[in-house]
């Protein structure tokens, strides 16, 4: 840290916006670009090199992030601070530096094949200063960078005899790029079955779990295209400059918008799973690599163009022109609030979850969960007791214990909230191993934060009586205190899936017809399989729209549809705002609902001007962690 403590002392706006620009040089958009250039414009082996180089050092530092999750440097020292600008680029783990090691990537790959002196002393020289701007910027410690730029000299000196005669041995070229492959999927493996600490930063994990499926994905299409190109395309690389010119640049914007194309579809097919991603980044390998090089051979001869070429080139860059201002249009109609469209009244519909226009049902969000112990009886208390706070809907999970008792809990893991670990003396217990009796041992308001950083609820003793309050809760002791107060609506998910899942549904059926709240709770779950036994099983009991089902109403509503009655067996849509950069918070949205008797009730809206803007075009329900807040903007049902 005295390293990073000198550099902010000469901190400065010339250095700040210098060392702003030469971080950059790690970014993975540098990263894809060059490597597509150096493929197309260079030479293909180069750019397998490149790619093989880059993607096994993103393999590497994700591990050794996940692996050892050292903080920032601001967090292990809150005294420090940093260039702010750098600050949206540096989620998650600190080790190892992720630009620092992109940059030996884009940089020290060329530096290793060019034979330029110039070149090579120039693309060092941009490495070092790509480490020392993490550094300057505050995002990174010596170690972060030094053992980043150890692992790039490795991995660029280690990887290129494999590819230095791969013209004419491309076996070796194979063999690393399925060693890559076998990596990737190794990894994948590693992040979707470890069981990971309740604590760990999620931005980072999310992270981690998206990059491995797409190198798993990229690698998986180098491999295939390697050989498919050698095989039926063999295509030049050089060309004219002008010509170069064109091939990149339009191939950059047909590799791009295929990247946005592919993306909603492919999340349709795994039902968001991150598997869309692998698949996404196969395809558009297989298209850099095996399908726009189909032209290189024209562009190798300058472009020429006949007569009836030149009106077939003029028809194609008119309809490009015509895809582009579609895809404009698009991009910024899902996007955008359309402020234009006027909220519809709700006279006429059917469905008790739809509010009158301008009234809006509040929701506890796991019962309130930011402004007391996520829950339990006392954030349930605080919303019922206090009269100040208005709210019609309680939001809560359930999770079944080892001997088949539904409780109120959103993880699987008991770590995040309670006092599991001091406990049962380890990490990641899981609700379901344990029975009702073990987990009422539980203060499940241990690691409670309050606004000032206090954690009040930690540390208390067996006789607290207000222990009695943080106990873990049954399905049927919240029901019994919400009845005995309400009558309020409920907005209850399923946690778990497969057979646990069903008995979860077996066990909520039942609950809720005894305490006569059937008609007045919405059941989700993100399992399809839950999802379709609720269906066939429970065909009355009310339920929100799946994954799927939530994309396709979305594409009804945006292209305005007609709907065939009983199309839709779900009576609420539970969604964000705004998700995978569309914009689901629209008046436009909220009336297509509405006019097929469907509420909607959008989670988890914690800011004052998202709420108010959310009642303001018709929205049915807010869920909210901070209802206090809300009572104050909101006018309820």
């Amino acid at each position: 840290m005295q390293l990073l403590y000198w550099l902010e002392g000469i901190r400065c706006d010339i250095l700040d916006t210098f060392f702003s620009l030469i971080t950059h040089m790690g970014s993975e958009t540098l990263f894809i670009a060059i490597a597509i250039v150096v493929f197309w414009c260079v030479g293909k082996k180069q750019g397998y090199y490149l790619m093989t180089v880059g993607f096994f050092g993103t393999v590497i530092n994700q591990f050794l992030k996940l692996l050892f999750r050292i903080p920032r440097p601001w967090v292990k020292d809150p005294s420090f601070t940093i260039v702010e600008s750098a600050r949206e680029g540096a989620t998650g783990y600190s080790f190892p530096s992720g630009h620092t090691q992109n940059a030996m990537s884009v940089l020290g790959c060329p530096a290793r094949f060019s034979r330029r002196k110039a070149l090579r002393i120039a693309c060092v020289v941009l490495i070092l200063l790509t480490g020392l701007s993490r550094m300057y910027l505050g995002v990174h410690t010596p170690l972060d960078v030094g053992v980043s730029l150890l692992i790039g000299v490795v991995l660029v000196f280690g990887v290129y005899p494999f590819f230095e005669h791969g013209d004419e041995k491309p076996l070796r070229m194979y063999v690393m790029m399925g060693a890559l492959a076998f990596c990737a999927l190794l990894y994948v493996l590693f992040v979707e079955l470890n069981a990971w600490p309740s604590d760990i930063d999620a931005h980072n994990l999310a992270s981690g779990v998206k990059n491995g499926y797409l190198v798993l994905g990229c690698s998986c299409g180098m491999l295939l295209s390697c050989a498919l190109e050698r095989k039926y395309i063999n295509f030049p690389v050089e060309a004219p400059l002008g010509a170069q010119v064109v091939k990149v640049v339009l191939g950059l914007a047909l590799v791009l918008g295929l990247k946005a194309g592919l993306k909603p579809v492919c999340l349709a097919i795994f039902g968001g799973h991150e598997a869309a991603t692998a698949l996404r980044y196969f395809l558009l390998v297989l298209f850099a690599a095996c399908v726009w090089p189909l032209t290189f051979r024209w562009f190798s001869k300058g472009c020429p163009l006949t007569r009836r070429v030149k009106k077939v080139a003029k028809v194609i860059v008119i309809v490009l022109f015509v895809l582009v201002l579609l895809a404009a249009y698009l991009f910024w109609e899902v996007t955008r609030k359309t402020p234009n469209v006027e909220p519809i009244e709700t006279e006429n519909c059917t469905n008790e979850l739809i509010t009158p226009l301008g009234k809006t049902m509040l929701s506890g969000h796991r019962s309130g969960g930011g402004i007391a112990p996520e829950n339990t009886l006392m954030a349930f208390k605080n919303c019922v007791e206090r009269m100040s706070l208005r709210l019609d809907v309680f939001e809560f999970d359930i999770h079944l214990t080892a001997d088949g008792v539904p409780v109120l809990i959103h993880d699987g893991t008991l770590d995040r909230t309670s006092d599991a670990v001091e406990v049962f003396g380890h990490e990641n217990v899981k609700v379901g191993d344990k029975t009702l009796a073990e987990l009422k041992k539980l203060n499940m308001g241990a690691k409670f934060t309050a606004d000032s950083g206090q954690t009040p609820y930690a540390n208390l003793s067996d006789d607290d009586p207000m222990l009695e309050d943080l106990r873990i809760l049954t399905l049927d002791e919240a029901l019994t205190y919400l009845e005995a107060n309400g009558p309020f609506h409920y907005i209850i998910e399923i946690k778990n899936s497969g057979e646990t899942g069903y008995r979860s549904a077996d066990i909520l059926y039942e609950t809720l017809k005894e305490f006569g709240a059937l008609q007045r709770t919405v059941v989700g779950t993100f399992h399809n399989e839950i999802t379709a036994y609720v269906d066939e099983t429970y065909p009355d009991m009310l339920r929100s729209a799946g994954f799927n089902e939530v994309i396709e109403f979305y594409i009804y509503s945006l292209l305005k549809l007609p709907a065939a009655e009983g199309k839709w067996n779900f009576v609420a849509l539970q969604i964000p705002t705004t998700d995978y950069t569309v914009n689901l918070g629209t008046s436009r949205l909220v009336n297509y609902a509405h006019k097929h008797n469907i509420a909607v009730q959008y989670w988890t809206i914690n800011d004052p001007e998202e709420m108010e803007y959310l009642q303001a075009i018709g929205a049915d329900a807010i869920m909210t962690d901070v209802p206090d807040r809300a009572t104050m903007l909101v006018q309820p049902k």
